[in-house]
């Protein structure tokens, strides 16, 4: 049965491999391809934007209004950012469900065209006329600006980053969607080990008196030492994907476009230099937006936790001295700012302890870590028959890049 070679490439890039492809054919349909990725660009400059005009307000009108009706002002503030970081993604994801559909190629292109002129003229200008950008700054600097970034995305789209990055967005909803399954495998056990910490007065005394530029330099140090170690478990678990194979028509092919196709598999040909970072980079990622998850989860509860159990009193003598009132990433919040600080600690190093648990716990790694690595395998199962039916494209393509090596 011939493949449908349009789609066994968008399956790919759907998956975040985009390096398994045919290096010819990853430029294909790039217009179109890069319209979602522009329509999230657009809806986050608004967002982002009113934001920006919503907090920038002086001292004296923030404590006014954090006075008057302070928790309303939170959550409006929380509701807002909270747009910003999920209307553009659901946005740019309805785009590409929508050219899927489109059958007229004239559609097509005219939805294109009208994206990339809203984003380049339409959305300068609009966000003058509105306020939320003024008129000092040059409208022609905006325009370039905007052309330059669309310029940027087409290549980023060229290369395959597009595919991973829309890739991890549909991985971050998934993990947010499976927030319950965090919350009742992996938090009451981590609560176990860090929940006395919460009470030590001496870390809220040393993490309180970190300047704010510190205590990120901290944060990033331990992210750093995590990063390193899912770096080196995954070259590890790399090399043993390397051998596992399926014969065609195999169950895990079920619903892909290569479950019907009956060519007979060669032996695996060895993984190139970028197919296996692209498989680390997806791996990588998949481990860290379930990290990310997981810390965010940890953050939320301490706060909750913190904010339910110890009065300000409390709060005090803990950290040594009256605590000012909290924000993160400039947004206030109605706590204190050693609460906000020591939950920021322990969510960071509640999340390297997960990602050691995934390594090293059997349970872990059954619950969070294994189901990436079958996704894996299905992936590299379909490679190889997607090589075996394109062999002669793709060893032209190695004799080409063989032939640039030679000097």
């Amino acid at each position: 049965m011939d493949l449908d070679r349009p789609a066994a490439d968008a399956w790919f890039r759907r998956r975040g491999l985009p390096m398994v492809i045919h290096r010819r054919r990853r430029g294909a349909g790039m217009v179109r391809r890069s319209t979602p990725g522009l329509v999230f660009l657009c809806l986050l400059d608004l967002l982002l934007a009113g934001l920006l005009k919503l907090l920038d307000v002086p001292p004296d009108v923030l404590e006014a209004r954090m006075r008057g009706n302070g928790l309303a002002y939170v959550l409006g503030v929380l509701a807002l950012t909270f747009a910003v970081v999920v209307v553009p993604v659901v946005a740019g994801r309805l785009m590409a469900k929508l050219l899927r559909v489109l059958s007229r190629a004239r559609v097509r292109l005219a939805v294109m065209v009208a994206t990339v002129g809203f984003w380049v003229l339409v959305l300068p200008l609009g966000e003058r006329l509105t306020g939320l950008v003024a008129w000092e700054d040059p409208l022609w600097v905006a325009v370039l600006t905007n052309i330059a970034a669309l310029a940027v995305l087409m290549l980023l789209v060229r290369i395959g980053v597009g595919s991973i990055l829309t890739w991890a967005a549909r991985s971050a909803v998934a993990q947010v969607r499976a927030i319950g399954t965090l919350a009742s495998r992996a938090l009451p056990l981590l609560l176990l080990v860090v929940m006395f910490s919460f009470f030590t007065a001496e870390l809220w005394q040393a993490v309180e008196r970190l300047s704010p530029g510190r205590l990120w330099l901290v944060v990033g140090f331990l992210v750093l030492i995590g990063a390193v170690f899912l770096a080196s478990m995954l070259s590890d678990e790399i090399k043993e994907l390397k051998s596992w194979t399926v014969e065609p028509g195999a169950p895990v092919l079920r619903g892909t476009p290569f479950a019907d196709d009956d060519t007979p598999l060669p032996a695996r040909r060895a993984l190139s230099r970028v197919e296996r970072f692209n498989i680390a980079l997806v791996l990588f990622l998949a481990q860290a937006v379930q990290i990310v998850a997981f810390g965010v989860l940890v953050f939320a509860f301490f706060v909750v936790f913190g904010v339910l159990i110890l009065r300000p009193e409390v709060v005090t003598v803990f950290a040594g001295r009256e605590s000012a009132p909290g924000t993160l990433l400039g947004v206030p919040l109605p706590v204190s700012s050693a609460l906000i600080n020591v939950s920021v600690f322990l969510a960071v190093f509640s999340g390297l302890y997960f990602a050691a648990s995934t390594a090293t716990d059997a349970r872990y790694r059954r619950s969070f870590f294994e189901p990436l690595l079958e996704d894996v395998k299905i992936s590299l199962a379909a490679r190889d028959i997607y090589l075996a039916h394109w062999a002669d494209v793709r060893r032209a393509e190695v004799v080409t890049l063989e032939a640039e090596d030679i000097p």
